[in-house]
């Protein structure tokens, strides 16, 4: 996690998060939409990729379940996945997260005096002001990052060949006696 917190001078670290974090905070349809866009705008990226808030909550997010799901790494040998359309956990933790509580599900009914509540605790809050400072900062002295970012990705799929494409289907044909030949 320290190696991710040192921004745009750690690159390898900072490629990885940039590249598997940063889209969790975008939607990924919208993050893929910008890089596609980007390739008209290569020399001026700033806030073109995402917002420096986009790139601090990325990084408060990460932050927040960092131990989490390390443990869930190490006690399940490695490989998590969450498979779709099963709505329970399969894996649990005891490490809680650093900045949230309860999960995602908000009940309607008011909270009881004491009782604690859900979402982002207030360290969170001032957690999440203190990256978006930093993000700042590290953005403007590392201001060709997310373009050596651009420029190393498409050189990557050049060489393997990535691109868009959709699944091809193979069409099978219908037997009717619409078409039947008389014999």
């Amino acid at each position: 996690m320290k190696d991710f917190l040192q921004g745009r001078s750690h690159n390898e670290a900072y490629t990885v998060f940039f590249e598997h974090f940063v889209p969790c905070a975008l939607k990924k349809t919208e993050w893929e939409r910008r890089i596609a866009m980007a390739g008209t705008h290569i020399e001026s990226t700033d806030d073109f990729l995402c917002t420096v808030s986009d790139e601090a909550f990325a990084l408060l997010l990460l932050e927040n379940s960092y131990d989490r799901w390390f443990d869930l790494f190490k006690s399940n040998a490695g490989g998590l996945m969450q498979q779709r359309g099963v709505k329970h956990r399969r894996f649990e933790s005891d490490v809680p997260t650093l900045y949230t509580r309860g999960g995602i599900k908000y009940h309607t009914h008011q909270s009881r005096e004491g009782e604690r509540q859900k979402g982002w605790s207030d360290d969170g809050i001032i957690r999440f002001n203190e990256l978006y400072e930093m993000v700042k900062r590290d953005r403007t002295a590392n201001i060709n990052f997310e373009a050596s970012w651009l420029n190393a990705r498409k050189e990557t799929q050049a060489k393997e060949g990535a691109g868009v494409s959709k699944r091809k289907r193979t069409r099978v044909a219908a037997t009717s006696e619409l078409f039947a030949e008389d014999e």
